[in-house]
Order: structure tokens, then C-alpha cells, then sequence
């Protein structure tokens, strides 16, 4: 199998963005309904990087063009709370993009069929999005959907958000996804330059990296990048104490 390496790099991403807004128009979720000529629906579900996902979201905002972002509440890479994390979602944000929530019903041991249950856990992180970000969340993206079958939770809306997996989503629009670095259909770049009138594209940010590598080495590049980052920070807060960093 051709995992097409050399697509996951910045200078790709660009060309794709480029690519992308030459074929169709960018909508948001929030305009789902108002869907003349070809359009693309564009998400990111931030698995592991937000430092990634900022980066894409500059790219984007340079080409003008407008995408999702679904923050993760139960990453084990990042915390929303942190305020490094904090600012670079506000910067995000900024750059005019929308954001939604990456749901996962596995942190609740949730059923499919616990309705109730599952309402109040969405209910419970929507809000808490909102108040941090102190914006509106009206569309959520389960994490690993196939888990617990939560794929055959298709219903349009729940909590008063869109969701990302609902039957008319998915009947209406030619699904492409990057899930675990690789494409997991068709070729982005086909899929672009294909006659399709309606796309749905979901990329993770911690795939789309400077220079070409393996999916694993991505990874293996954030995790990286977080334990020099918090190693620096436990040497800064030492020294702005006076405190002696006993080695």
C-alpha cells in the first residue's frame, strides 16, 4: 500500500488549501443548509497538537479560507487548561475559525443506547468549552466512533450541536479522513480533483509536519516536543524561584 508520506507536509497542506478553495467554497457547519454549487466541509479533530493545529489554522487564515477545529477535553498530549494550550485555542479562534467538541463516550463508559446519560456528558463539555473559550460550540465529532458502535449514533443534532457523523452528513457529502496518517479512502488530491459537488474532509493536525516522515514519527515528533516543552518549564519556574535545580 502507497501511504503517500510526501502529502503530510506543510508545504503540501498549502497547495491542498490552495487546491481546495480553487474547486470549491468553504462552509461551516452553521451553514450546512446554504449549499449552492460545490462546496467542502472542512474539520479537524486535535488528537494530540494544538501547536499543529495552529499551524494549519495559520496556513488556512492566510488563504482566507474558514475550517473547524474540535478540541479534545481527554487528550493525554495537550490540556486546555494550561495556559501555553490556552492562548494558542484563543489564537485559533482569532484567525476566524469555528471550533467544536471531540466528544469521547469511552471516558464515561457510555453505552450507545444510554440516551440520557450520553445527553448530560455532552451537555456537561459543550459548556465547559463555551465558558473557556467564551464562544458558542454548536457542532461536536465523536473520538473513534467505530468504539462502542457510537458511528451508528447518526441523529443531525444533540445538545443543540450538528453532529459530524449524522445521516444527512453523510448522505450528502463524499467523506475523506486522514485517521492515523494515512488516507484512509481515496487520495485527498483525487478526491479534490474529482466531480464530487459536496466534500467532507477530516484531518488531525499532528500528521501535517514540516518534512516527510512516517505517521509513528510524527507522533513520535509531538511527543517530543511536549516533554522538552514541560522540562522547560520545571527549569524556568525554578529560576524565577530562586530555587536550586538539583540535577
Amino acid at each position: 500500500m502507497n501511504y503517500f508520506f510526501e502529502d503530510f507536509t506543510e508545504c503540501n497542506y498549502k497547495d491542498l488549501i490552495i487546491a481546495t478553495k480553487n474547486n470549491y467554497k468553504f462552509i461551516t457547519y452553521q451553514d450546512i443548509n446554504d449549499t449552492n454549487g460545490k462546496v467542502v466541509l472542512w474539520r479537524h479533530d486535535v488528537d494530540f497538537s494544538m501547536h499543529r493545529a495552529l499551524c494549519l489554522a495559520t496556513i488556512e487564515a492566510y488563504a482566507s479560507v474558514t475550517t473547524t477545529y474540535f478540541f479534545y477535553l481527554h487528550s493525554f498530549m495537550y490540556n486546555l487548561l494550561e495556559d501555553e494550550i490556552f492562548q494558542i485555542g484563543k489564537e485559533i479562534i482569532g484567525l476566524g475559525h469555528k471550533i467544536g467538541l471531540h466528544f469521547d463516550p469511552a471516558f464515561y463508559n457510555l453505552d450507545v443506547n444510554e440516551t440520557l446519560r450520553f445527553y448530560k456528558c455532552l451537555s456537561f463539555e459543550k459548556k465547559i468549552l463555551e465558558d473557556l473559550f467564551e464562544t458558542d460550540v454548536s457542532v461536536f465529532s465523536f473520538h473513534n466512533p467505530d468504539a462502542g458502535n457510537w458511528i451508528s449514533f447518526d441523529d443531525y443534532k444533540a445538545c443543540e450541536m450538528v453532529n459530524t457523523y449524522s445521516k444527512k452528513i453523510n448522505e450528502s457529502y463524499y467523506y475523506c479522513s486522514d485517521s492515523n496518517g494515512y488516507w484512509r479512502y481515496n487520495r485527498l488530491l483525487d478526491v479534490i480533483n474529482s466531480k464530487e459537488d459536496k466534500l467532507h474532509i477530516l484531518t488531525h493536525p499532528v500528521w501535517w509536519v514540516p518534512e516527510k516522515m512516517s505517521p509513528r514519527s510524527r507522533v513520535q515528533r509531538c511527543i517530543d516536543g511536549r516533554k522538552e516543552k514541560s522540562g522547560s518549564i520545571y527549569d524556568k519556574t525554578l529560576v524565577e524561584l530562586n530555587r536550586v535545580n538539583v540535577e
